[in-house]
């Protein structure tokens, strides 16, 4: 065991990389001191959407008191918090047990297999905490207050969700390993990892349409109260996914009942998967690394005058820093799961959502309201719609880092840094171009916008996203995380990202404020469109010279 507990520290360590936030570390570190703003600006952004979140969890627990079923909000969010651990846990794990850069200096130390996939499994589990976090605390918290719940409740709360990522992380953990074992997949590992990510994602995707369909057309109130009721929506959930209902009745027994053998079988079968990897570990997981470093490639005669026509010529430099940074991000799947599909996939839930609900809900009711009675609300509104599902991904904060410890060839070959991040910034911004696309597309199928308003919108929101894209970039460059050794941390992990996040949420809700206070003035539709077209362009330019500028000083300190 201490031996596991060693691996599992240098695991937290190597995973987090916190250090910087350590006062000391600030003080000593001075040129960081400009995180301190961009991290408080995220915060006032995000405030209000937490503070709405809160008060609808209030309200949906008013509603479920008079008729007993107020534990109901504890089984959906368990349930969904465990089902979104099983959906986006399945590349990360296969990632983490088998295609870390650390696996070469872990298995030749004196330290059994179990040991190794255990502490890894460990830290997968430490970090799907963070995952669940926004959704099932919340939930936790506010029953507790509203319940007036005692001393028992909250110690119950905190073992429930420190065992909530376990069961649906050991059941992906058996799959990937018993898989690797028996099937030949090394050669084939991006394909596998994309393709099983695609296929949870199918399937939480129908989950979700399951869900919606069975609330019908109209979630009004009336109905909102019968899906609770109709033989209780606790039991509805727990014959389909058992674990949520066992850790419900842990925390809100059924009057009359103990909690203990509930909450005994939710711990019992934590244990039970958990002692299963561990036999797996034992038998199966280095003999599946096997084979895994072999790569395949196509034999080719490269004559000399191929060569020399190869060496003589190419694409201009960023024209081919553009192209690098294509196949970079295509040849790892996590970086092409976390960047191009969720600028895809959000518009798709999107629509998926809001057509098996029939009329499409009553906030979508309010939204094409809004848009009839207000044109430059609506075209705003679809430009904020578009800007946020083409920059809510992790590509251009993550720029510099996924280049990792290779980004040495980028100090070294024969092209500007300036050239190198113009590259690289129309990269990330082609990206957030095809979220600008399928997001418009939403609108149009959903919101019913019209085709002009929304080729109105595109540019507003092309030029927002440019904006966004290039404060992403400013912070990579600032503080590039190199030193990864999973490509899971360069991108999912990478604390510029989550700092990124906040500084276009906080920008993003100033923006919305200020558009809502223009247009309550009564000003003409196209000239509050035509001033944020120009103040959002004005903002690209002087970011842009900002970033080229930082980039010539910059390229030369960092340090691979």
């Amino acid at each position: 065991m201490i031996k596991y507990f060693r691996l599992l520290r240098v695991g937290l360590r190597v995973n987090f990389g916190l250090s910087f936030l350590r006062p000391k570390y600030l003080l000593t570190k001075k040129k960081d001191l400009w995180l301190l703003p961009l991290i408080l600006l995220g915060l006032a952004g995000l405030t209000p959407i937490l503070l709405y979140y809160l008060k609808g969890i209030r309200w949906m627990y008013s509603l479920l008191v008079p008729l007993g079923q107020q534990a109901a909000l504890l089984t959906f969010a368990l349930m969904m918090g465990q089902f979104l651990i099983l959906v986006f846990g399945f590349y990360y794990v296969l990632s983490a047990f088998y295609f870390s850069r650390d696996l070469e200096l872990l298995v030749p130390l004196p330290v059994t297999p179990a040991q190794v996939l255990l502490s890894k499994f460990s830290v997968v589990v430490v970090n799907e905490y963070l995952t669940a976090a926004l959704l099932v605390i919340p939930m936790l918290v506010i029953y507790g207050i509203q319940a007036k719940a005692g001393v028992s409740y909250w110690l119950t709360a905190v073992f429930v969700y420190l065992l909530l990522p376990v069961i649906p992380l050991a059941l992906v953990a058996l799959l990937v390993v018993v898989l690797m074992r028996f099937v030949n997949l090394g050669r084939k590992k991006d394909a596998l990892i994309i393709v099983g990510s695609l296929v949870l994602i199918a399937a939480s995707l129908g989950f979700q349409l399951l869900i919606n369909r069975s609330i019908g057309a109209t979630p009004d109130e009336q109905v909102f109260l019968r899906i609770f009721t109709e033989g209780g929506f606790v039991q509805r959930i727990g014959s389909k996914f058992p674990p949520s209902i066992w850790a419900t009745r842990a925390l809100a027994p059924v009057p009359g009942t103990s909690p203990v053998p509930s909450f005994l079988l939710y711990v019992g079968v934590s244990a039970f998967l958990f002692g299963l990897l561990f036999l797996a570990a034992r038998a199966f997981f280095y003999r599946g690394l096997v084979g895994l470093g072999e790569i395949t490639a196509k034999k080719r005669r490269l004559s000399r005058e191929r060569l020399s026509a190869g060496m003589s010529s190419g694409p201009r430099p960023i024209r081919a820093v553009f192209l690098r940074e294509i196949r970079i991000m295509n040849r790892t799947p996590i970086f092409l799961l976390n960047g191009v599909l969720s600028v895809v996939l959000i518009p798709i839930v999107f629509i998926l959502m809001a057509k098996t609900g029939g009329r499409g809900g009553d906030s979508l009711q309010i939204l094409k309201l809004l848009g009839s009675s207000n044109p430059a609300g609506q075209i705003l509104g679809t430009a904020l719609f578009m800007t946020i599902c083409g920059c809510l991904n992790g590509t251009a904060p993550s720029t510099f880092s996924r280049e990792g410890a290779q980004f040495w060839m980028s100090k070294i070959i024969p092209v500007s840094p300036a050239d190198q991040v113009k590259g690289k910034f129309l990269h990330s911004f082609a990206i957030a171009g095809l979220g600008l696309v399928a997001a418009g597309t939403a609108a149009v199928l959903v919101l019913g916008s019209k085709i002009g308003g929304v080729l109105i919108a595109l540019p507003v929101a092309a030029a927002a996203s440019a904006v966004l894209t290039v404060l992403g970039m400013l912070i990579d460059l600032a503080r590039p995380l190199l030193t990864w050794t999973n490509p899971q941390k360069a991108i999912k992990q990478n604390f510029n990202v989550l700092i990124a996040f906040f500084a276009d949420a906080g920008i993003l809700v100033g923006l919305t404020i200020a558009g809502i206070a223009v247009l309550k003035k009564g000003l003409h539709p196209g000239l509050v469109i035509g001033g944020v077209l120009v103040l959002l362009l004005a903002l690209t330019v002087l970011s842009l010279r900002l970033l080229l500028r930082f980039a010539e000083s910059r390229y030369g300190e960092i340090e691979t």
